[in-house]
């Protein structure tokens, strides 16, 4: 096996052997041999930054049982082996466990339900996964057949497809639950605890923002409300991934960013089809986590701004259209409980309002999803993605004056101002 000069030391048990392996494996055929050497090439590109690590080549094999020579190309991810957080962070092989579950098991039965009412949930196609001797993930790699990359969305069109997508998961996914319990139980868990281990990311976002607070008058109002957020953020986690009896849990993918998701195009460049990448995070939980994903770490703020209300009303159209053609006989959440449900998860404790007593008196936490994702996740959008050191920004050690840029500082406002309006920030 070769290595691209331009990709880091690849580690020494990838290698043709291993390939051949994988290849007998996947299509259960022992006589499989390789006819080439696999060179790895880069698995993402200088602006991508994920925490796995990330491999690409093409397998060429024969075999007995073959007229011919074939080839499939496949993308792989692994852990990282060199000491840092993300090494920490994935250190219990917890979002390989449910990411293998969710490629090998769940996603070919979510394509299977929606198959049979006519719709196709499109994913790269499962090729093995493991976690001994060593951890791995392969996967078909698509991009050679039109599948492509995409920056933040800017028209509502094109948002279209990915609140599709997101909308027959969760339906498939209520019926899997309905017809057999037992399919996602390895989904009734939380995440909490891998949010929590990127506080230096968090402190870093919520420490720009008191700055705001300290350096311009028109945001002082939110000095109070912002540091009883981060007092409270372990209260916070823990409650926002556990299931919700207010309205019906679904298996929600957990980190729609543009990052995440692949896109074709048409000849003007509009996008035809979008497919979701990355199910590590997936767990059994209120919907509304994907839909605030969805809204705030996808579009263009402009579409959020213009649109929020429409993309929500769209995706419980195609969610509770597709329910019923599913044959789903409980009661279907209005679209007036998702917004209440929104709102609950945006302001009011998770989902389940709560009062916790200190030493001293009673207090009321709020919670503020969406506030979570500006501060931790907005200011990067302004931000040289190449240049970008993912270990620094995970511990929070990346310096940039996103203090001085108008248009950051504006947004905020904006958005803080809103959540201020709505009820979701307080000073109680």
């Amino acid at each position: 096996m070769s290595c691209h000069r331009d990709q880091p030391e690849a580690p020494a048990w990838l290698n043709d052997e291993f390939f051949r392996d994988v290849m007998r494996e996947s299509n259960n055929d022992s006589s499989i041999e390789l006819t080439s050497a696999c060179i790895l090439r880069p698995g993402t590109s200088k602006k991508d930054h994920y925490g796995s690590v990330m491999f690409r080549t093409t397998v060429t094999y024969q075999s007995k049982r073959l007229a011919e020579e074939k080839f499939v190309d496949i993308i792989m991810k692994t852990k990282p082996e060199a000491d840092g957080l993300m090494k920490d962070l994935l250190d219990d092989d917890g979002l390989f466990v449910v990411e293998i579950e969710m490629y090998s098991k769940v996603l070919p039965e979510v394509t299977r339900l929606l198959k049979e009412i006519g719709e196709e949930y499109k994913y790269p196609r499962y090729i093995y996964g493991t976690l001994k001797p060593h951890t791995i993930l392969i996967l078909e790699d698509i991009s050679g057949q039109g599948w492509v990359e995409g920056d933040l969305i800017n028209t509502l069109d094109d948002m279209k497809p990915i609140v599709k997508n997101v909308a027959m998961l969760h339906a498939a996914s209520v019926i899997l639950e309905s017809l057999d319990t037992t399919v996602l139980t390895k989904f009734r868990h939380t995440m909490a605890h891998k949010f929590l281990g990127l506080e230096g990311l968090v402190r870093k976002g919520f420490g720009d923002l008191m700055q705001f607070t300290e350096l311009y008058p028109e945001f002082a109002q939110f000095a109070k409300p912002l540091v009883k957020f981060q007092q409270n953020l372990r209260d916070f986690f823990d409650s926002i991934f556990k299931p919700t009896k207010s309205i019906q849990s679904v298996l929600i993918h957990g980190d729609c960013h543009t990052k995440n998701l692949l896109h074709q195009l048409d000849a003007h460049g509009r996008h035809t089809e979008t497919i979701l990448l990355d199910y590590q995070i997936c767990c059994w939980t209120s919907p509304a986590i994907d839909l605030y994903y969805m809204l705030d770490l996808i579009p263009t703020q402009e579409i959020k701004d213009n649109y929020r209300s429409e993309l929500v009303y769209l995706y419980h159209q195609q969610y509770s259209n597709l329910l019923k053609r599913l044959g789903f006989t409980r009661n279907i959440p209005s679209l007036q409980d998702l917004n209440i449900e929104l709102i609950r998860c945006a302001g009011l404790g998770g989902y389940n309002s709560h009062a916790r007593f200190s030493q001293n008196n009673k207090i009321m936490i709020h919670y503020f999803l969406e506030l979570f994702h500006y501060a931790a996740f907005m200011s990067y959008r302004f931000m040289d993605q190449c240049a970008i050191d993912v270990e620094a920004i995970l511990k929070g050690e990346l310096e940039h004056p996103v203090t001085k840029n108008e248009e950051y500082k504006k947004i905020m406002h904006t958005e803080l101002t809103r959540l201020l309006h709505q009820g979701t920030l307080t000073n109680d």
